[in-house]
């Protein structure tokens, strides 16, 4: 699940609640399944936020250090917040040098001063008037706050594999092309951290890339969405067979997926 509904706000409620004991369940299953974000995104953060050696960051929600890696290899210090336990555990025992706070963002106690804040595809899970208020409450003064999603099948582009997988299965499996809105709301997302936040110099990019992908990276890929994990075992092995069996019977064995990242970055002014 990459979306946020305001729709039902006690429906969001539990599925939040349930998407924190979910994902690090298999914590390693997760981080094989979810391909790294573009290399557009990480020059970003050098670039226009600062990201470097000594720099001290507060990442929102690791999940199992796949943005967390590049961090530490940037030369920063990392705090890592993160309230599912499977993934704390991972996170602590793979990379001992990071800082590692198992505790839901809005209720951690993290200190101030930050050189930045991130969250990578996490920040839906979140409260926003509480998340928004503390992640521009936790940045040093000229500090920056970056959040972003991929979209694992690009809503502007064709995406024949889920169109095909969608209709063998009867449902989305990515559960992407049709919740997206949250995501992709570049006014509202930038007014949250202009407004929310209290930040300046907000800026949208949205990102196209595309990623060739064999069966079992497509199988893998599907099966760290929520949309799969809460099926039955059954149903999750046939849906997961479908669409393995849809990249090579298909698509020659490779099925090219066209992906979208939207990151919004913004600046605490003094």
């Amino acid at each position: 699940m990459e979306t946020r509904s305001s729709e039902d706000g006690s429906s969001f409620d539990v599925l939040r609640e349930a998407a924190r004991h979910t994902y690090g369940a298999d914590a390693a299953g997760y981080r094989e399944g979810r391909p790294d974000y573009p290399p557009r995104l990480y020059e970003v953060l050098r670039s226009r936020c600062g990201l470097g050696a000594g720099s001290r960051v507060l990442e929102i929600g690791p999940g199992p250090g796949l943005v967390t890696e590049h961090l530490v290899a940037a030369g920063a210090r990392v705090v890592a917040v993160e309230p599912d336990c499977g993934f704390a555990e991972y996170l602590g025992r793979t990379m001992p040098e990071v800082q590692v706070v198992e505790a839901s963002f809005e209720e951690a106690d993290v200190g101030t001063g930050f050189d930045a804040v991130v969250a990578a595809t996490s920040f839906h899970w979140l409260d926003p008037s509480t998340a928004l208020r503390k992640l521009g409450g936790v940045l040093r003064p000229g500090g920056w706050g970056a959040i972003w999603w991929t979209v694992f099948s690009d809503p502007y582009r064709e995406d024949p594999l889920l169109a095909e997988a969608s209709a063998a299965l009867g449902f989305e499996p990515g559960n992407q092309r049709g919740g997206t809105a949250f995501q992709l709301d570049v006014a509202a997302r930038c007014e949250d951290l202009r407004r929310g936040a209290g930040l300046t110099d907000v800026t949208a990019d949205l990102i196209p890339w595309e990623l060739p992908m064999s069966a079992v990276e497509v199988r893998a890929l599907f099966s760290s969405m929520i949309a799969i994990r809460q099926l039955s075992d059954d149903e999750r092995t046939r849906a997961l067979d479908t669409v393995g069996n849809l990249v090579n019977d298909r698509f020659g064995g490779v099925a090219t997926r066209r992906h979208l990242t939207a990151l919004y970055t913004g600046r605490r002014a003094g």
